[in-house]
């Protein structure tokens, strides 16, 4: 994502949350889905799922009527879950392709009421480039300090120095304390 554009969406983030600064981290979650589904005039569905028997913590996909599918494991803490969406996104807004849903169990996972034929027409890719992964971690890392920042301005000193350190952060334990739903 260039930059120009990464700054303008950081920028514009916090004011069409349009949230309140106690809002759960749940409902960032959700309301940062409808603010993606409005920008990009699809249908967005988050889904929480226990991904842990896939390998994933996240991952996204495409219906064939064009509805994006974000799932989000079960398996983490609602900071970590919030990271996780934020790195799914990044890749939406990057361009990168969606996942190719390749086995029986994906297809479940994401379209357990459509076809493998149909699905067969939608496939796009399974695995990253290390570069789309990179790009999707920095702006991924770019959101949630701005999140962070706006939900909780003392914990500013808190936060790691780059966007490369913020998922060492996040497993060392620098999670803020906030209310979950």
């Amino acid at each position: 994502m260039k930059s120009k554009k990464l700054r303008e969406l950081r920028t514009n983030l916090v004011a069409e949350l349009a949230l309140d600064r106690s809002a759960s981290i749940q409902t960032v979650c959700q309301r940062l889905c409808e603010v993606l589904a409005h920008r990009l005039r699809r249908e967005i569905r988050l889904r929480f799922h226990d991904l842990g028997p896939y390998g994933l913590s996240g991952a996204w996909a495409v219906t064939e009527h064009g509805v994006y599918e974000i799932i989000v494991t079960t398996t983490a803490s609602w900071l970590q879950r919030l990271h996780i969406l934020l790195h799914e996104v990044a890749h939406v807004l990057c361009g990168h392709p969606p996942i190719e849903p390749d086995s029986e169990e994906a297809r479940q996972l994401f379209f357990p009421d459509i076809s493998p034929t149909m699905l067969t027409l939608l496939r796009g890719r399974s695995a990253y480039t290390d570069e789309e992964e990179r790009e999707a971690e920095h702006v991924a890392g770019v959101l949630l300090k701005t999140l962070l920042a706006w939900s909780r301005p003392e914990f500013e000193e808190q936060k790691p120095p780059s966007d490369a350190a913020a998922r060492v952060w996040l497993s060392m334990g620098g999670i803020p304390s906030r209310r979950t739903e």
